[in-house]
Formats: C-alpha cells, structure tokens, sequence
C-alpha cells in the first residue's frame, strides 16, 4: 500500500518499527501494538514502514461480521496456513460429542502453530487494522499468538483506538514476553509546519492549523483544504459534506448505500441496492475516489477515506431512509454475505414483524457458524439478537429452545452465571420434560456457591417433569448431578446415595456419557469409599473414553489414578500421571486443563520439599484462574487455600496471602470453609478469634457428612485440636481412624496431607499417649522418606523427639531434633526450625528448662486444676497464669496439660 500524502513527524516511531520488523525476521518475532486515536495516522505509519510482502486483514465496526474477520483475510491470502487450518475444523467436526470448549483451544493452537511456521526461514509480517472492533474469537487467536511469537520470524502489527473490545485484553496482551508498544502523539507544531509545506500551504499559520486540527493528520488534511474555523472532528465533517455536496446527484446516492454497507464496499453489491447496472456505478463510485471520499481497494471495491468519513455520510442520513437502504442491503446479501452481517442489516431496518423474524432466523444461522468456528462468545451474541427479535416480534414459539442454545453458548464462553439464569428462563417457558432437562444439564462442574441453590431446584424439577420411566440415560445425568450438587453443599450421605442410583441407570442405559457423568459424581463424593482397584479401573475407563475428544473426562481419570497413587505410596505412578496430565494440557491448550496442571505440580512440589517452585507455580495457577476462569471464584480460593496450607508446613505466617480473611468471611458454609476460618485465624496469629471459631463449629465435628466431606477436613482440624486441647474430640477422630486403611497422602488437588500414620501419632500424643504415639510417628517418618516428603518429614521428626522428651528419652530426642533442624535449615522452614532447636536444647539441658514459677504452676497444672483455680491459688491474673502455662508447653515441646501432668509425674513433682 501507498500514499502520496506527506509523512511527517513520525520518524522516530517509524525507526522503532523498523527495529521489530528487522528483528522478526532475524528471528526474534513480536505483536506490535499501534495505538492512537482516529486519524492520528496509524496506518499510514504501518503503510509506510511495511513493504508490499505483507498480508494485511482489517476489523469492521459491524455487529454482523462473522467471527475472525480479520483473520479470513489474512489466511486468504496464505494458503498453507489456511489449508491447515481448515483441516483443523474438518477434523473437530468429524468428532462425535468432542469438547467443544477444548476444541476451542486445539484450533487456536494449530492457527497460531501454522501462522508462526508459516513465517519460516523468510519471515511474514501479518498487520490487523482496527483491532479494537476485533471480536472475541479474533482477540483470542491475537493473545495466544503473543505467547508463542518472540520464538519465530513472525512480526503481527495491530492498529488499535483505546475503545471497543481491546480495551479488555489490552493489559493482558502489553504483559506477554512478545508485545511491543507503540503510542502515536499528536503532530507538533513544526511537523504542522513540514506537513503545510510539502502540500503547498505554507502561508497557513502553523500555530493555528495546529489549534483547529489537534495535531490530528487527518483533521490537519481538513484544515489545510478548507478555509472553515472549528476544529478536530466538525472540521472533517464540514469538509466531508462540502466534498459530498459537490458530486452529483448518482454519485450521492451511491455514497449512501456505501456508508450502510461498511467502510470497505463492493461495487456490484451497491449496484444490485441501488437497483442499477454496474457499468453506471462504477464510473460514479470513481468520481467519489478523485473526490477524496473513497480509495481504491482490492478489485472490485472501494472503501472510505477514513471511517470519521463513513460515519459522517451515514449520519446524515435521515432515518426512514437509513432502514429503507437497510432492509434493501439485507435482501441484496442474503445470496451471497455471512448469516451475521445480514442479520445486522435487517435489524437496522425498519422494525416490522417480517423484519425482526428475518434477522432472528439469520442471527441463528450466524450462531450455527460460530459455534462451528469455535468463537462461543460471538454465537452468544447472535443468539441473544435472535432472541430479542423474536420477542420483538411477538413469537413465542421455540423462545425455549433458544434460551437453552443461549445458555449453551454462554456456558461454553464461561460465563457460567449468565448461562444459568437463561437455562432457568427456559425451563420455566415450556412444558415439554426433554426440555426441561436439557436446561438443567448446561451448567455443571462448577461449585459456584450462588449457583448451587438453583442447579439443585432446577434439577429436581427436571427429574420431576421426566418421572421414573423416562430415558434412563437422561435420568441418569440428572442424578449426577443433583449428587454433585449435594456433596458441594456437604450432604455427602444424600450425595452418595444419588450418584449410586444415577450409576445403576447409566450401567442399564449403557450410554457411556451417562456412565462418565455417573463415575465422575461417585468419585467426587468419597472417592476412598470405593476399593483401589475399583478406582484404578474407573480412571482407566475415564481416560480411555475421554481421550483428547473429552479432556475433561481424561483429566478426571488421570486425578483419580494419581490420587490412589498417593494414597498406597506408588511414586513412579504419581509422576506418570501428572507427566500425562501436562501432556493434556499442552495438547488441548485448554486453561483449565493447564489450571488443575499448575495446582498439581505446585502440591507436588510443596510436597517435596521443592518451595519455590511450589510458591511460582501456585502464582501461575492463581494468574491463570483470573485471567480465564474469573466467573468461577473456587478457582480463586484453591490458590488461597494452597497458600494457608503452605504457611502451616513451613511454619511462616508471611506465606498467607493478604485477604485470605475476607475471602473465607463470605465463602460458602462448606464443611471445608468453616474449618478453615479458625485454622486461618490461628495460623495468623489471632488466637482468640480462632478459639471462638472453633467452639462454634465443634457441634458439628460428629456429622459423617461434616467430617467425610473433604479429605482435607481431618487433617485440617488437628492443629485446632492441638491448640485447644480438645481431647474429648481427639478421642472420637482416633476411633474414625483406627478402622481406616493407611494413606501415604491425600488431597494433592489442593495440597498434599500426610500420611495417616502422622495423624493417629498426633491423636495419640494429644490424649497423653506418648508410648503409642513415637511407633506411630516413626510409622510415619519412613511413610513420608519412602514417598519423598521431605518436610513431612521434619515435622514428624520434631513431634517425635517431643514424646521422647516426655519418655525421658532425651539422646534419642536430641538426635530426631538434631535431624529435623537441619533439614528444616536446608529447605526453608523458619517455624520448624525454631521448634526443632527448642527440643534440641531442652534435650541437652534435660527437659527441664522451666523456671521456678513456671515448675509452680505446672505441678498444679498436673493436680488437673484450672487456670482460674490456680490463679486463685497464686494470687494471679487468669491472664498471666495462660501466659506460663503456654510458656511452659512451648519451652518443654509439649502439646497439651496431659503432656505437662506425664512430664510432672515422671519427675516426681505434685502439688503440696
């Protein structure tokens, strides 16, 4: 592309993309961002830098446009990569029940793999115009494509205003390793100067031109042509109309018709709206071309000097005339324009029934294409213009339907609260059972806590609307779900109870999505319920019916044969489930595929030892959730609930994040939620709140569903046990326990516990059991060494030699102290480390570090009094008396008075 307008002012932002574009093609790629706003010379700057090998593709300021726009016309012209990329959609279509969503990403990815070697040895520089009318599906392709450029000799030039669409991902795509930036200024006076000069005006003053133009170039052309005062926009807009105003009468009228079809027109289309022949327009959209008011464009076509220009002419259209010139371009497209732009132009008609009924059908049609282009966003657009045409139009027959494709299409975009508020709307629109069920099964997997109540209703009443002698597999998907719903809420007894049922319809159905969805919902509830075997067939089957036409359903498989791993102690299995999970994400592309892959690695690595790839990859899971998985705040709270776990294993409260507190404030009532508000409070170092947090939840520690809700409940409760000394609890949980097989570790989507053995060690120490508790945590020690979990290990080191103080055994305690204190030193465990080195000098002196006071009051905390009775006793505050007797069970490593009365007894001391 060339220009013959003067190019001034812009040598310095011509030199840095001069700079990018050598770069690329030498190998290190970029997206260069042009902004600026209308007529700041934009694309003359990229024009005039770029050279006639570039492909160029343009956004259009049209409801209507399909999805990637722009992107058509850049595979237009590269064949290769638009062979490839249309064998990319072929093959998705040919799959039966594929993942649409994960399809989604698995085009993006070939799109942006062909695009980059397309550049090959050679290079390729690629320029989008007016991104910020870009759609969803284009930005999309723009933001992957920026990750993956610095690495080719693919330069991506975008043109954008600060408005539209890009204001969004803006942020997002300045962030990515391969995104340059380049902000156009106003002119400055002396390039007004330049400019005046080389067009002959150079008796035009400067400073004024300056003033009325904005040092705007487009409005600076105004200027200098035009002897009329205003400035910027109303400037180019007299001009537009004293330019129009001069051509004759055809040639108006054509411009009309222009400025309803778009920026860029072709010259057959305005001649059938026009109801002329070609060989008449053509010569009359030429005289608009020496007029200044169009330029030439690919053959056949014509488009606006600049959209101000197109705007101008179209508002001045009066308004029965721009829908008379509407409804004439729909009928002229319907032959031979994308379903979306003719739906456009009918809506913009005037808004008679016969109008409204045409744009709804054509808006579908759109949708149908989208959806087929993977672009869920778009067909969500369309799909909601067709609906509010057709209750425009006063068609309520199919509202239904369309309302659960709309839920559908916004599911799949992930807007999950608005999906499900037009799934309800639909379900309360028809009487038909198929319908209703259909509407209760577009939002699943998600445990968004403002979404459960209503998932549950409006599953019920679909189950309600079937009756027991529908089709059992249609049955059977609505009972998983309705138990997945229940095991969110904690009802894991009705949960449980549900998914068995749905289990035994999907088994006599034999419909294998059914039998997945059935599988998923058991496994979800309490997953250790079931025999190892039975769950290792089960992932098997998961991962071999999901494969890459389901990932979801893989992903789930993988999870579950990772999670027995862990439970039975199996390294090489773990590591080759989370390797296979890291080869679907990176397969699928799929951000929630690539979440679960983050936290995974990140408990994995906390796990081992490894913290600060734990902490960077806890980082990236939280960046991604926000970045792509916004509408689901669980997301959210697993990197929060990661983080509070890991400052309980390294034993630093600087490792919770800030507005943890808050966050778990307005949670949902989870059984998991509620005990961690007091473990968070107490891990932060606010005891009496975490005390009162405690108190209130402790009725509720009986309940099977309460404590079998979530594998991190039990070993959540331990420290609140330790701390509160709540014996009369520990004593109920060392029951549970001591029926339940071993576990090497649990909950390693979150954050991987340790073993069971540690637990029933902990109990034991906690109910004054010191000769049951040190097999135990030994137990539990060659548990954690054979698995790999290195601070598990300190930590049962250091509890450890704690009892063996308690049995006197003060050499083997100072060697289990010295032992975990170097290892806590090596890995970074500030907290660990100080208890450790506390018991090794407690050790060294003996165990008795106390003073006299100190001794005073833990005689008589072994005489089983009070605080407030020894307060009485010694003439003390309550207050100051708690003080010693923390002091007394930190300087002695002991975790409760049980622990002081053992220590007391076995030194002979009682009260006198």
């Amino acid at each position: 592309m060339t220009r013959s307008e003067p190019f001034v002012g812009r040598a310095g932002a011509a030199a840095d993309l001069r700079a990018w574009l050598a770069a690329a093609a030498a190998g290190t790629g970029a997206l260069v961002l042009v902004g600026g706003p209308a007529g700041i010379g934009k694309s003359r700057l990229v024009e005039a830098v770029t050279d006639r090998e570039a492909v160029w593709g343009r956004c259009v300021d049209d409801p209507g446009a399909p999805p990637l726009w722009p992107w058509r016309r850049v595979l237009q012209a590269l064949p290769e990569v638009d062979a490839e990329v249309s064998r990319a959609l072929a093959d998705l279509d040919d799959r039966d029940g594929a993942d649409l969503v994960a399809a989604r990403f698995r085009f993006v990815a070939v799109a942006v793999d062909a695009l980059v070697a397309a550049a090959g040895p050679g290079g390729l520089v690629v320029v989008l115009e007016d991104v910020h009318w870009a759609d969803e599906a284009s930005l999309r392709l723009l933001r992957h494509l920026a990750g993956e450029i610095r690495r080719s000799r693919l330069a991506v030039v975008a043109t954008y205003r600060d408005t539209g669409s890009l204001a969004d991902v803006l942020p997002d795509l300045l962030g990515r390793p391969g995104t340059e930036s380049l902000r156009l200024d106003p002119l400055t006076e002396p390039d007004v100067r330049a400019y005046l000069a080389e067009v002959g005006r150079a008796a035009v003053d400067a400073a004024d031109a300056l003033r009325r133009s904005g040092g705007n170039p487009l409005y600076l052309k105004a200027v200098a042509r035009s002897s009329a005062t205003g400035g910027g926009e109303a400037e180019l807009r007299h001009l537009v109309r004293t330019t129009v105003a001069g051509l004759d009468a055809r040639a108006r009228e054509l411009l009309a018709i222009a400025s309803v079809l778009g920026e860029e027109v072709d010259a057959h289309v305005v001649a059938e709206v026009a109801g002329q022949p070609p060989d008449d327009v053509v010569p009359a959209l030429d005289r608009a071309v020496r007029a200044g008011v169009l330029l030439p464009a690919d053959a056949g076509s014509r488009r606006f000097a600049h959209a101000v220009v197109r705007d101008g002419i179209y508002a001045d259209l009066d308004q029965g005339v721009r829908e008379q010139l509407h409804a004439r371009t729909a009928a002229a497209l319907e032959h031979r324009a994308d379903p979306g732009v003719v739906a456009g132009h009918w809506l913009r008609s005037a808004a008679t029934p016969d109008a409204l009924t045409r744009a709804a059908g054509w808006a579908e049609a759109a949708a149908r294409d989208a959806t087929r282009a993977l672009a869920f966003t778009e067909a969500a657009r369309f799909l909601s213009v067709a609906l509010g045409c057709r209750r425009r139009a006063g068609l309520r027959d199919g509202l239904a339907a369309l309302l659960v494709d709309l839920a559908t299409a916004e599911y799949r975009a992930g807007r999950f609260g608005r999906a499900f508020g037009h799934a309800r709307e639909a379900a309360g629109l028809t009487s038909d059972p198929a319908l209703i069920a259909a509407a209760a099964l577009v939002v699943r997997d998600t445990s968004a806590p403002d979404l459960l109540p209503g998932m549950a209703e409006l599953t019920a009443s679909a189950l309600a609307a079937l009756g027991p002698g529908a089709d059992p597999a249609v049955r059977a998907k609505l009972l998983a779900q309705s138990a997945a719903v229940a095991a969110d809420y904690g009802r894991a007894t009705e949960a449980v109870e549900t998914a068995d049922e749905a289990m035994a319809l999907a088994e006599l159905s034999g419909d294998q999505e059914a039998r997945l969805d059935a599988v998923r919902a058991r496994l979800k509830i309490r997953p250790t319920e079931l025999p190892l075997a039975e769950r290792l067939r089960l992932g098997a089957l998961a991962v071999a019916l999901g494969g890459t036409g389901r990932p979801l359903v893989a992903l789930w498989g993988h999870k579950w044969r990772l999670d027995a791993a862990f439970e039975v102690g199996t390294v090489p299995v773990v590591d080759a489930e989370l390797t296979a999970i890291s080869a679907l994400a990176a397969t699928t592309r799929l951000p929630l595929i690539r979440w679960h892959e983050l936290r995974l690695r990140a408990s994995v690595a906390a796990y081992r030892g490894a913290f600060a790839e734990a902490r960077a990859q806890n980082r990236l899971a939280s960046e991604l959730a926000a970045a792509e998985l916004a509408e689901d705040r669980s997301a959210a709270g697993m990197s929060f609930a990661f983080a509070q776990q890991f400052a309980d294993v390294v034993g630093d409260p600087a490792e919770l994040p800030a507005g943890y507190g808050e966050l778990l404030a307005i949670a949902p009532p989870l059984p998991i939620t509620i005990v961690s508000r007091p473990l968070c409070a107490l891990l932060d170092g606010r005891r009496d709140e975490a005390r009162a947090a405690y108190d209130a939840l402790r009725p509720r520690l009986r309940d099977p569903d309460f404590i079998g809700q979530s594998p991190g409940i039990g070993p959540n409760l331990l420290p609140l046990l330790e701390e509160f000394e709540d014996v009369e609890t520990a004593e109920w949980l060392a029951k549970q326990l001591a029926d339940a097989p071993p576990v090497g570790s649990a909950g390693a989507g979150t954050f991987c516990s340790d073993c069971s053995s540690s637990w029933s060690a902990r109990l034991a120490a906690l109910l004054g059991r010191p000769d049951e508790a040190v097999p135990l945590f030994e137990e539990a020690i060659a548990w954690d060494a054979r698995l790999g979990a290195r601070p598990y290990v300190v930590h049962n080191r250091v509890r450890l030699a704690a009892e063996l103080v308690v049995l006197g055994d003060f050499p083997r305690a100072g060697s289990r102290a010295r032992q975990a204190a170097e290892e806590a030193r090596r890995l970074g465990m500030p907290g660990w480390l100080r208890r450790a080195t506390e018991l090794l000098d407690r050790a060294r002196t003996g165990g008795d570090p106390l003073t006299g006071r100190e001794r005073e009051i833990a005689v008589l905390v072994a005489g089983a009094l009070s605080n407030r009775q020894i307060a009485g006793r010694l003439v003390l505050s309550e207050r100051t008396v708690e003080s010693h007797v923390r002091s007394v069970l930190a300087k002695l490593g002991l975790a409760n008075r049980t622990e002081v009365a053992a220590w007391a007894h076995r030194r002979g001391l009682t009260a006198g």
